[in-house]
């Protein structure tokens, strides 16, 4: 049993330096966990906690059903793997592999089964006799995952190992890491501040922001439902967009008053309720939309292009738009001049609203899966071409209480219910637009 207990753990260096502040999670048996965050967050000081390589301040670490707090590294049953390899240049690869080992007294043919399984699975066989100096920086870290691997621990601890590999080497090294926890079968933390390994690698992304939590969740729940903005913003790339916005109401329902424009909320369950945005009428939020959640219309809001990136499958459109700096990513080669005018369809399903003053999302709680993206040709400004010439419904809760449980009457209902939400020119919407 590998799972890992920690209950409100607080680091404080020199009496006054609060490294890590009320850190609480269960980390289930093989489960592969992976902490988050900008540099001095207080990642690597929990994964140091966890080995006990930092002395506990305050509260309580379990491995298994066993406190830890007092509990000697060695006694842990864990094996760590560094950011800088941490191997002993004198030795040769097997030697490394083979140290940890011996200073357990195992049998030599022990451990050298263990080893050459270990230089098996990692595809280091041919290099047994090398020394550290003779070989790449993925090598090296394969070295230091193998001599991990031979210990056989229950917790695997991975502070940063592959910060120091080239982009290729990394992305090679993800994949061998997940592979060799999946075959293992053992309880994994991993520290990275990079948010694509987050997402690529863990079952679940712990966010942290100057020792304190922000997000635990799945890799699609952090990113398709960020906590605040701290969350929406670190996770993602590029990174989400960010605009100034007031919330208003009128007779037909909520809007959002932007600069150059305003936007119709979809004021139905899925997205938004009336309660969740009555407290916030006449008060200023900040819109937030992920790059690819946008795209060019015909109608919409417009927006001046200041830079085109074409990286072949994919264009990135930096952009001014609403007082704002914005991003735009699309498909394929998409060929835009400095200075050119485009409109821009926001996909309602996909809007978050921040509160300024705490920077939590306000319609966290009920969002959902997202909804598919709706065929380009199907799509006209912010509203789909069967709804464009119905009436938004005035009282949607009313509306909403009319579904059935049948699945094609759901649809039509809820696709009626997305009012029309793009007004490009500044004046205030009516029922008719």
């Amino acid at each position: 049993m590998s799972s890992i207990t920690l209950k409100n753990l607080k680091k404080v260096y020199d009496g006054e330096v609060l490294a890590v502040n009320g850190f609480s999670m269960d980390i289930q048996d093989k489960e592969f966990i992976v902490l988050v965050g900008p540099s001095g967050c207080g990642k690597s000081t929990v994964l140091r906690m966890i080995a006990g390589l930092e002395e506990i301040t305050e509260g309580e670490l379990y491995i298994g059903d066993k406190k830890m707090n007092d509990v000697p590294p060695r006694d842990r049953d864990i094996a760590m793997v560094f950011q800088n390899y941490a191997l002993y240049p004198h030795m040769t690869v097997y030697k490394n592999m083979a140290f940890g080992l011996e200073n357990r007294k195992l049998p030599k043919d022990q451990i050298d089964a263990k080893v050459r399984e270990a230089a098996k699975i990692l595809d280091i066989e041919d290099l047994l006799d090398r020394k550290p100096k003779a070989m790449s920086g993925g090598q090296r870290q394969r070295v230091a995952l193998g001599r991990a691997m031979v210990r056989e621990p229950a917790v695997f601890l991975l502070d940063e190992p592959l910060s120091n590999l080239d982009a290729k080497l990394r992305t090679s090294m993800r994949t061998e890491i997940i592979k060799l926890h999946k075959r293992l079968g053992t309880t994994f933390v991993y520290v990275t501040h990079d948010q694509i390994e987050a997402m690529t690698m863990g079952d679940r992304i712990v966010v942290m922001k100057e020792g304190v939590i922000q997000q635990i969740g799945t890799p699609a729940e952090v990113y398709h439902q960020p906590a605040n903005i701290f969350v929406a913003g670190f996770i993602g790339t590029p990174p989400m967009n960010f605009l100034d916005a007031l919330i208003r109401h009128d007779a037909n329902g909520f809007y959002l008053e932007l600069a150059d424009a305003y936007i119709r909320l979809p004021e139905h369950d899925q997205y938004f309720t009336a309660d969740s945005l009555a407290q916030y009428v006449d008060k200023e939020v900040l819109l937030g939309i992920r790059p690819d959640n946008i795209s060019i219309s015909d109608k919409g809001l417009p927006a001046r292009v200041d830079v085109a990136e074409a990286l072949g499958g994919e264009t990135y459109l930096y952009l001014e738009c609403c007082d704002a700096k914005i991003i735009v990513k699309l498909q394929g080669t998409v060929t835009k001049q400095p200075d050119e005018m485009v409109n821009l369809f926001f996909r309602p399903e996909h809007i978050h609203l921040f509160d300024k003053e705490s920077g939590h999302n306000i319609n966290l709680p009920l969002i959902k899966a997202p909804a598919a993206t709706l065929p380009a040709d199907e799509v006209t400004g912010n509203v789909t071409t069967e709804a464009a010439g119905a009436e938004p419904p005035t009282d949607l809760s009313s509306a909403a209480e009319q579904l059935t449980n049948e699945d094609n009457k759901k649809e039509k209902i809820r696709k009626r219910l997305l009012p029309k939400n793009l007004f490009p020119h500044k004046k205030k919407p009516t029922k008719e637009e």
